[in-house]
């Protein structure tokens, strides 16, 4: 999932910055500049070392060097040499520049200390270039009538007025109420309101689906948390010594030491480049494991994996016997009332809004296959802000102490992010807060909650162009409230 990009590797050390005069402005840049220049060249010829030696002190302090060579050779090699690069902005000591590759563009964020060494070193999807904006109104549901509503749909605006995004859909647990918002159209040019009924792919907020089955089959003790994944799989792949020091919580929790995706997917990727989980079974997933090689120890460092959550689906679905779907639907969603939450809509009673890339192009809904665990999920903003009040009260069920459990710290990714189950948690101010997003070639989300303050914010969108910071904006204005 693209969304995983965004954590390819996040150090960033958030210090006070000053204006300079325009000449020291200038000499600045041109270091960073030259900085820059070095990485690309360490990074073509696989130099880790080297770069590591450009780094300062701050950064050591978040990430160790063995952790920095995992991260750099597992996420970041993978992707080929730097075909070209760019600056693209540079203010305030930060520079952004655009990495070119043979598949995708990314793009790094560097900044320096005062000794001229690395202090933010961050890869991200490209940003892409300035996109025009939609010169017609946007078509919006209600009308503001609090300073949050208004704060709402002016952040809301500036994201549907970019030329390539169709509907989006918000929804906010604050106060007591609940509210929805809606905006754009769910197919071009159909003029129809996204409604509390649209479905959208949730894509990897599915995972936080995924780690409550966990924790309820623990719950109800059809399985040990702790115990190695070896104990749920056929001898012939459990034989691998390799996967024998790998747990349960380890799939959960991203320190598996399992890679992003498998090696062998990539043959079905280019089967169907629209939808590259088509076509991926339960049999080339046990192929991949049977042979798989770790290059990083278990619980060593945090990985995002979206292979250890398909991984994790296809255990759970064989403990409970059943497909990953009806597990959701009988643990999850039946008692939590969650109507439009499930992996394949009804085409009768359930409508799922177009999806659209990052070009407003119409792109396939994915098919996700031995994958279902890890991104399959299509849900509405309704469900999803039932889904998060769910945690916001004192467990008594066995589901209720299942999703309590998916919110205990199991792991800390620096420099300032703890990991549940599937969760992260960061602080906002002085709030701890849960979240988890998602992201397809034609889908983005987002959804955060406080239980201590049973506030909740859930972003749907159906194009390619991630509502992060639509939802961390909003957040952060509720918080700022009192």
């Amino acid at each position: 999932m693209f969304e995983t990009m965004n954590r390819i590797v996040c150090i960033i050390l958030l210090l006070p910055l000053f204006p300079a005069f325009s000449q020291e402005e200038d000499r600045a840049q041109q270091i960073n500049q030259a900085v820059f220049n070095k990485i690309e060249y360490h990074f073509n010829l696989q130099e880790t070392d080297s770069i590591y030696a450009l780094v300062g002190p701050r950064f050591k302090q978040s990430l160790s060097l063995q952790a920095f060579q995992v991260v750099m050779t597992q996420q970041l090699y993978p992707l080929g040499q730097i075909q070209s690069a760019e600056l693209k902005s540079y203010d305030n000591g930060t520079g952004i520049y655009k990495l070119n590759f043979l598949s995708t563009p990314l793009q790094v964020v560097l900044a320096l200390d005062s000794l001229n060494r690395i202090e933010t070193f961050l890869f991200q999807p490209y940003a892409g270039d300035p996109v025009p904006e939609k010169t017609g109104p946007i078509a919006s549901h209600g009308s503001a009538t609090s300073k949050l509503d208004f704060y709402i749909d002016s952040v809301a605006l500036a994201y549907s007025r970019k030329g390539h995004t169709h509907a989006l859909a918000i929804g906010v647990v604050y106060d007591g109420k609940t509210s929805s918002y809606y905006y754009g159209e769910t197919e071009k040019g159909n003029k129809q309101l996204p409604d509390e009924n649209t479905l959208f792919e949730i894509g990897s907020i599915t995972k936080t689906f995924t780690a409550t089955l966990l924790a309820y089959l623990a719950q109800t003790q059809q399985l040990d948390i702790d115990a190695p994944i070896t104990n749920y799989l056929p001898d012939s792949v459990a034989a691998n010594p390799e996967l024998q020091r790998i747990t349960l919580k380890q799939l959960a929790n991203h320190t598996s030491g399992l890679p992003r995706m498998p090696a062998n997917i990539d043959a079905t990727a280019a089967t169907h480049p629209l939808d590259p989980y088509n076509g991926y079974t339960q049999a080339d997933l046990y192929s991949f494991l049977v042979s798989y090689k770790a290059t990083t120890p278990p619980d060593s460092i945090y990985i995002y994996s979206n292979l250890g959550f398909g991984l994790l689906g296809d255990i759970l679905s064989t403990i409970y016997d059943k497909p990953y779907n009806e597990m959701v639907r009988e643990i999850i969603c039946e008692p939590l009332g969650l109507n439009n939450t499930t992996e394949f809509p009804s085409p009768d009673s359930q409508y799922v809004a177009k999806v659209y890339n990052k070009d407003g192009q119409e792109t396939p809904l994915w098919t996700f296959d031995a994958f279902a665990a890890h991104g399959s999920l299509k849900s509405s903003v309704k469900d999803l802000l039932t889904y998060a009040k769910a945690h916001f009260k004192m467990p008594e069920t066995d589901l209720e102490h299942a999703l309590a459990q998916t919110r205990q710290f199991t792991y800390f990714n620096p420099p300032d992010t703890d990991i549940g189950l599937a969760w992260h948690m960061n602080l906002m101010g002085d709030e701890l807060i849960y979240w988890h997003n998602g992201g397809t070639f034609g889908s983005s989300s987002y959804m955060a909650f406080s239980p201590d303050r049973k506030i909740a914010v859930v972003v749907l969108s159906n194009t390619a162009e991630p509502v992060d910071s639509v939802g961390i904006s909003i957040v952060n204005s509720i918080l700022a409230t009192n």
